[in-house]
């Protein structure tokens, strides 16, 4: 994988809201989607992008120091397959492209994929041709886990309209 170079293009919507409902919504041309997939809920580690998004002062709470936690995902959750699977059919796009990497066998629980690569595998086949590409990665550690043949995929999935 490497940087591509910027189109310059006349139309981009940009929206802030839950996948699983906008989907049911819109139609578009390509959907990139890089949801979470393990315990970790992605609002509680990036909260301050969050409040500089909206521009508002939370009240902060806790030894961290937080916000309340707000826009906790089902990606989180155990129902993640499920949800990804909603998704993923109810997407009306000609290409998919999901981003996943391979965290599953991770020894820290809150680390552990949610779905698995081969339930993305078949979930993502079920909609169209789906190509697959690997790299192997230095994944990211803020403790000790030693996370050894860490890969980021990218799943490019080709829709079928029937």
């Amino acid at each position: 994988m490497r940087p591509i170079d910027p189109v310059e293009v006349k139309a981009v919507s940009i929206f802030r809201e839950d996948a699983n409902l906008l989907a049911k919504q819109i139609q578009t041309d390509i959907v990139y989607i890089d949801p979470p997939y393990n315990s970790r809920q992605y609002s509680r580690f990036y909260h301050i992008l969050e409040t500089l998004t909206k521009w508002d002062k939370p009240k902060l709470h806790g030894v961290a120091l937080k916000p309340k936690p707000e826009n906790m995902s089902d990606y989180c959750r155990v129902s993640a397959k499920d949800r990804f699977a909603e998704l993923v059919n109810d997407i009306n796009a000609e290409y998919l492209v999901v981003s996943y990497n391979n965290t599953y066998d991770s020894k820290s629980n809150s680390s552990q994929n949610k779905i698995t690569l081969e339930e993305i595998k078949n979930i993502l086949s079920k909609r169209g041709k789906t190509k697959i590409f690997e790299k192997d990665y230095r994944h990211f550690n803020a403790g000790s886990t030693d996370f050894k043949n860490h890969k980021e995929y990218l799943f490019v999935t080709n829709i079928n309209h029937e």
